[in-house]
Formats: structure tokens, sequence, C-alpha cells
């Protein structure tokens, strides 16, 4: 612990660290690396998704309102040269001010892209980890340009709701993949179609619920580190602070 401290502040005095938050992202980052998780379906159970879809924050030169506000409801757009972040419910704001740089989910909260999912949070619990086999192994972001790049383990959370016309049952869920600049009529170029291909009809299961927290709860600790380290490493610092289940 002390040794852990006296890192911090010798990174603080000579301009690494700037500010509280990103203190206290550096402390997540200098943790030990989270162990390999396993699957561990609570009870037992797998069941069969349904559609599976994906939405994303489009990068743009200018604000689109139907883009961003209705379609998608976030997105990156450039205004006198600086990149600004709209967010549907919010004011829009310089994105190097922004708390969340990939938007936000429904309880203020940051998305995460690659491990956020929209899902009715009638049939589901928000903050639930979720497992999708077909997931694992596939490719989900972009290291030269957002700085973050992941080759999946399957795992998801909960930690948004889509509209309730189409999120209306157990099985449905919305893939977040985080910011695209190659897409069209809603479909992002970036791997959307082959996530939503994987994981549309393929099983899942819930591993961790926040109504039994003490079931699986190893993993859910190591998977919570897990997002946290992607955060820091997409400079994303607030976001992995925040992000708690």
């Amino acid at each position: 612990m002390i040794l852990r401290f006296a890192i911090v502040m010798f990174a603080v005095m000579i301009g690494i660290v700037s500010g509280e938050r990103r203190a206290e992202a550096q402390l997540l980052a200098s943790e030990n690396e989270p162990q390999s998780i396993n699957p561990n379906c609570l009870d037992g159970k797998k069941e069969k998704a349904g559609l599976v879809t994906h939405y994303f924050v489009p990068l743009l030169q200018d604000y689109d309102h139907f883009l961003c506000h209705i379609l998608e409801g976030t997105c990156i757009y450039m205004k006198d040269g600086v990149p600004w972040l709209h967010n549907y419910g919010y004011e829009d704001e310089p994105l190097a001010d922004a708390r969340c740089k990939n938007g936000y989910g429904n309880r203020e909260n940051c998305l995460h892209p690659c491990r956020a999912l929209a899902a009715s949070m009638k049939h589901h619990t928000w903050g639930e980890v979720i497992f999708f086999k077909n997931l694992v192994g596939m490719k989900c972001g972009n290291k030269e340009r957002d700085g973050f790049e992941m080759i999946h383990d399957g795992y998801m959370v909960v930690i948004d709701t889509g509209s309730p016309k189409y999120f209306n049952k157990r099985v449905r869920f919305d893939f977040f993949l985080g910011r695209c600049g190659n897409f069209n009529n809603g479909e992002c170029f970036e791997g959307g179609p082959q996530i939503t291909t994987a994981l549309s009809n393929s099983d899942y299961c819930v591993v961790w619920d926040p109504k039994k927290p003490n079931r699986n709860k190893s993993l859910k600790d190591n998977f919570v580190k897990k997002v946290k380290r992607e955060a820091i490493e997409r400079q994303d610092y607030e976001a992995a602070v925040d992000f708690e289940l």
C-alpha cells in the first residue's frame, strides 16, 4: 500500500497524472492482472438468444439530428475543429470534457465498447453479466483509431436499455460496438454484421445476477477489473473509475 501511494505521488509530481480521477484510474491500472474467467451459468441454465442487433457511436464531420438524436442516440461530431459528444438527454459537450467518452447508459453510467448490452429492464436486471459462447475469439475495436482493440472472451454486461417497442422480451439484446466511422442505415461495418450474425439465435447464459450477488462473485469481480483496465487503455479514465456492479 505504501509503495502504491509513493508511485502515484511521484507521477503527480512529474506531471504524468493530472486530477484525482485520473490518479484513481492509474491506481486501478497498477493492480494485478485479473485471472482468466470461465463460464459458470447460474443454476446451470443456458438460454437461446433471439435477435441480437448492434449499436454504435457514429463519427461525423457535422452534426446530424436524425443519426445522432433519433437513430443511435449518441454521436461524436466536429465543431470548429474540435470533437463534440452528443448524447440523447444530455447537453452537447466537447469530447475532452465528457465524463463518459463513449456515451451514457440508462443510469447516467458510462458505456463501455464491446462490453455493454442494451436489453429490456422489465425482463433483465441492470448489471447482469452474460456469457455468449459464440462471441469468444471475435475481434472488437479499432486500435489505430480509438486506442483499443480486443479479442473477445464472451462476457457482456446489461447496462443500457432499448426501445420498449423492440426490446420487449428476455432474449432480445443490442450489442454496443463503440465508435464507428464506416456505417450505413444503422449498420456499422466495423464488425457489426458479424457480431449480429454470430450472436442471434445463439446460446447464452447469465453468469452473475445482482439479485444473487454472492453467486459467482469472484467471476464478477474479475470481470469488473477487466472492464476497468480496458477503459484505462482507451484513456477513458472516469469510465474506469465509475464502473462498478
